[in-house]
């Protein structure tokens, strides 16, 4: 019998690797070989395989662990991708004495995704580990966890560790619009219905949200019960967001008939305007509105910007500089409060001149009897 070439050998292997992927078992002896390249090279394969890939897990923990960054890199794509067992182990790894495989078990749990659902408690209690990594990387992957992660979420904004809070709101911020107000309309029912302790305390959860708290806190601004209306300006404060939305809504607050509100929505709005001069820009052209109440909150407001609102110096000398306008006062307490040399020059000199005006009238001799 004849014997076989070099390459008809070689033929016959290559067509038979071309029929399929290795056998499992196959890939598990893989992952034991010294060679990273062929590691790392069966990981990737056994990535594509989902829950068949389930015996191979004990040799991709293993891998896993290697703090080489390619190793561990493949071997906790292919662990993430090993279906639910695959999802339990990385959520066991959680538990790990060694800071950095908390912290890589949490990252890996994000390439699951929605299909790490089961983990969602392990990366929940994550969120308050002393290491920061395994913090901030289990609160990505909750996030990217998405909807299944909600409940969990809810009750991290209930954690007194504002760490915890902030980490669970920045969760929350990576699912989308609809996920995100559903998470705040959560807390409505508390929020109107409880006493005033469980309304503080459901408010505080509700700003513990960040921007995914905003939609919601604008709707309560027109609240029937003003108690929720201040609760919902506290909480826009507390948020510090000042996109055109919030400045416009907290602006139409200066024709409301509550003075207190007003006043307030006033001071928010100057806070704001300290870091971000769009707030300035919005506020400016109202100096001008037909409506009282609203051109008193705006000079209220530029006046609480302080240094910030010394670009409206001009404006204001304008208001300030006309007899007949009843918001002239104002505008000078407003000069006095924005502080700078401009903007107290300018004050001085009308509250001089008009001190000079009085005196002057005062010292008039009283006109003769006829």
């Amino acid at each position: 019998m004849k014997r076989a070439t070099p390459f008809v050998l070689l033929t016959l292997v290559f067509f038979a690797c071309a029929g399929g992927q290795p056998k499992v078992s196959t890939l598990v002896k893989q992952l034991r070989s010294s060679d990273s390249a062929v590691k790392i090279k069966a990981a990737n394969i056994l990535a594509g395989l989902g829950s068949q890939a389930e015996p191979a897990l004990p040799g991709l923990l293993t891998m896993f662990r290697d703090t080489r960054k390619p190793l561990h890199d493949a071997a906790a794509k292919a662990i993430a991708g090993a279906g639910p067992e695959g999802v339990h182990v990385l959520s066991v790894a959680l538990s790990d004495r060694d800071s950095w495989v908390r912290c890589r078990a949490a990252e890996a749990l994000g390439l699951a995704g929605p299909a790490a659902a089961a983990a969602v408690p392990a990366l929940a209690r994550a969120l308050s580990d002393h290491d920061y990594c395994v913090s901030g990387k289990a609160a990505e992957s909750l996030g990217k966890v998405g909807e299944a992660a909600l409940p969990a979420l809810l009750e991290a904004f209930k954690d007194e560790n504002t760490a915890v809070r902030r980490l669970a709101a920045q969760a929350l911020t990576q699912m989308g619009p609809a996920v995100q107000r559903r998470a705040a309309e959560e807390l409505l029912p508390a929020l109107r219905g409880g006493d005033e302790f469980e309304r503080g305390e459901a408010a505080q959860r509700l700003t513990s949200m960040g921007p995914a708290a905003v939609a919601v806190f604008l709707d309560l601004l027109w609240d029937k019960d003003s108690d929720l209306r201040h609760r919902a300006l506290d909480g826009l404060a507390e948020v510090g967001d000042s996109s055109p939305a919030v400045v416009d809504a907290l602006a139409g607050l200066f024709r409301d008939s509550e003075s207190t509100l007003r006043l307030r929505a006033a001071m928010v709005l100057g806070k704001m305007g300290q870091k971000n001069p769009g707030v300035l820009a919005r506020l400016t052209p109202l100096l001008k509105s037909p409506e009282l109440e609203t051109r008193r909150g705006a000079i209220q407001a530029l006046g609480a910007m302080g240094t910030a609102g010394s670009p409206a110096v001009d404006a204001l000398v304008v208001v300030m500089s006309d007899p007949a306008d009843p918001m002239s006062e104002e505008a000078v307490e407003a000069l006095n409060n924005i502080g700078t040399f401009e903007s107290l020059r300018a004050a001085e000199g009308h509250t001089r001149k008009a001190y000079l005006d009085r005196k002057t009238q005062q010292d008039k001799p009283p006109a003769k009897k006829k």
